[in-house]
């Protein structure tokens, strides 16, 4: 296990609309025999907001996103597939599609990068697109 700085940049929207949030963290990158594991915590991202996230990155470029605290959800990205995944919040939860449009990686014990384009939707109807880069750098 590294302490790794983490730097992230999520573009989201919809018909022309966009939203960009950027966030720079420390985590930690975990190096297994087949993926790796980033994690860190998105505490910054809402003022008061307990959130701590797991990325693991498969030998496949499979992409497993879960959130655990006051938002918890767990969604696949895979290149040219669509997964249905839990996505919950206080008021509720629901079931949404991840169609992973673009997954690429370049991680290794030292760090890298990872971008994923990705849409949601709810019931097939669209919901976002997304864009995530994330940055690892070793500390």
């Amino acid at each position: 296990m590294k302490k790794v700085l983490v730097k992230i940049k999520g573009t989201q929207g919809l018909d022309g609309q966009k939203d960009v949030i950027e966030l720079s963290t420390e985590g930690t990158l975990r190096v297994f025999e087949n993926e790796y594991t980033i994690t860190y915590s998105e505490d910054q991202t809402v003022e008061g907001s307990k959130t701590k996230t797991l990325l693991t990155i498969t030998e496949d470029n499979t992409v497993i996103l879960e959130r655990r605290g006051d938002l918890n959800s767990r969604l696949i990205i895979t290149e040219g597939e669509r997964n249905s995944c839990l996505y919950a919040i206080p008021q509720g939860s629901l079931t949404l599609g991840i169609y992973g449009k673009e997954v690429k990686c370049n991680i290794n014990e030292s760090g890298g990068r990872l971008k994923m384009v990705y849409t949601i939707d709810v019931d097939l109807q669209p919901l976002s697109e997304n864009e995530v880069e994330i940055l690892v750098e070793e500390r």
